[in-house]
């Protein structure tokens, strides 16, 4: 029974693990919560930017469902390619800094 128990923690273990492919190790959950906030925000004023960006080039609000049929299939594409690579990489960006951050005040005090 003991043995059925600890192979039950094991693959329970396994399920659960988030770093259990060694990408994220050594990530706590308060630097993981920190660097989600930040993505987060950052993402929120980054799309706010690319927006104001598409209504100052095309002189017309970008696309509020590009999936929609009474949107014109260039300009879903051109909305998806530009708002996903630039809001994507500006994720990428923050959960770096902020982690960055994170580590040096950690390592300070």
């Amino acid at each position: 029974m003991q043995e059925q128990l600890e192979d039950l923690k094991d693959r329970a273990a396994d399920l659960f693990e988030s770093d259990s492919d060694g990408r994220n190790t050594g990530i706590g959950q308060t630097e993981n919560a920190i660097a989600f906030a930040a993505a987060l925000g950052c993402t929120f004023l980054v799309r706010q930017g690319i927006e104001l960006g598409w209504r100052t080039a095309l002189k017309r609000d970008p696309p509020k469902n590009p999936t929609s049929h009474d949107v014109a299939w260039r300009e879903a594409l051109l909305w998806g390619a530009v708002s996903g690579a630039i809001v994507g990489a500006a994720r990428i960006a923050s959960r770096r800094a902020s982690s960055s951050a994170y580590r040096s005040m950690r390592s300070t005090s």
